[in-house]
């Protein structure tokens, strides 16, 4: 384990872990640090005693000194440039008609360096963008493409629950979404409900997929043949957080019952080619006559009739067909 400090930057929610120095800081302090724009300043949010060490990804970030009276006296001036400067890439992006959309401004503290993040559906020729904001602030640019994801985590906004949405919240590294995990949690797969202020699928799926999954182990499948004390029958549906299965009897209509309240019955493997072949005698007078041609047998020439699909099914879930809109949510 190993001593974090996380720093929490002014402006857009942009936060950051460096290893705790050898003097002791205390939440709210001012520090100069290393950041992608050069040399930053942030305030101290936490320290965190017992961190795993395998969790600070490279480049790590270094903390350089406490801020001074001169460097916490230069932060509305700092601060005011950064939205100048933010105004000023609007008009050249318009200008010049870059299909771009322009996220966020930092300038180094010491003025050497400055960043732009934006973000766009595929790839920019900012070259002449690049120009024009280097003959404006005589000091080093650079252009970063950021995805949607980061943009809304910058950006911020209050999710559907009403709270600070959780990539701004407390989210340092965003997970793998996919549509398996709202069909395992048996949602609608309605675009509007299972997507984010970021337009893909909310990070919240994937915080409650392992409960799901484990209470998912303990029920049946669905289509499995069934026997109750009402008669036999087939599963239905489950209901994984109540621990119930909807069965429908063979003698008419539905019944919610438990898994300890049915017996499974052992599924009936379908015969093989062989053995279907094997079952229609070749010759002799009570050789029955199969009709030639695919279309008449629903299969090949000469190979006898077709197998119904009902008698090759495995009685596994069925898998409900993803509409386009949803499968648009995952991240490319």
């Amino acid at each position: 384990m190993a001593r974090v400090v996380r720093i929490e930057f002014t402006g857009p929610a942009r936060r950051q872990y460096c290893p705790a120095p050898g003097y002791v800081l205390r939440p709210r302090e001012v520090v100069v640090v290393e950041a992608d724009w050069g040399v930053g300043m942030g305030e101290v949010e936490n320290v965190l005693e017992d961190f795993p060490p395998g969790l600070l990804k490279p480049p790590i970030r270094r903390i350089l000194r406490r801020a001074t009276s001169t460097d916490l006296a230069r932060r509305p001036s700092l601060a005011q440039r950064e939205r100048e400067v933010h105004a000023f890439c609007l008009e050249r992006i318009q200008t010049r008609n870059l299909p771009m959309k322009l996220t966020e401004v930092r300038i180094g503290l010491d003025s050497s360096k400055a960043m732009f993040y934006f973000t766009a559906e595929g790839r920019v020729d900012f070259r002449e963008l690049v120009k024009d904001l280097t003959q404006h602030l005589r000091t080093r640019v650079e252009l970063r493409q950021i995805g949607v994801r980061d943009e809304a985590k910058v950006l911020g906004s209050a999710g559907p629950c009403g709270r600070s949405i959780c990539c701004q919240a407390f989210l340092h590294a965003f997970a793998p979404v996919s549509i398996r995990m709202a069909k395992d949690q048996n949602l609608a797969l309605n675009p509007g409900k299972l997507s984010g202020m970021c337009g893909r699928l909310k990070c919240c799926l994937a915080f409650e997929h392992p409960l799901y999954a484990e209470l998912r182990k303990h029920l049946p499948r669905v289509g499995s043949s069934v026997t109750t004390t009402r008669g036999s029958g087939q599963i239905r549906s489950q209901n994984i957080l109540e621990q119930t299965i909807l069965v429908s009897l063979e003698t008419g209509g539905q019944v919610v019952l438990r898994p300890s309240e049915i017996t499974l019955l052992p599924r009936v493997s379908p015969p093989s080619r062989r053995q279907r072949q094997a079952r229609i005698p070749s010759e002799g007078p009570d050789a029955p006559v199969v009709p030639a041609g695919p279309r008449a047998t629903g299969g090949r020439a000469g190979q006898g009739p077709a197998v119904p699909q009902s008698e090759l099914s495995d009685g596994s879930d069925e898998e409900p067909e993803v509409p386009p809109d949803v499968a648009a949510l995952e991240d490319p």
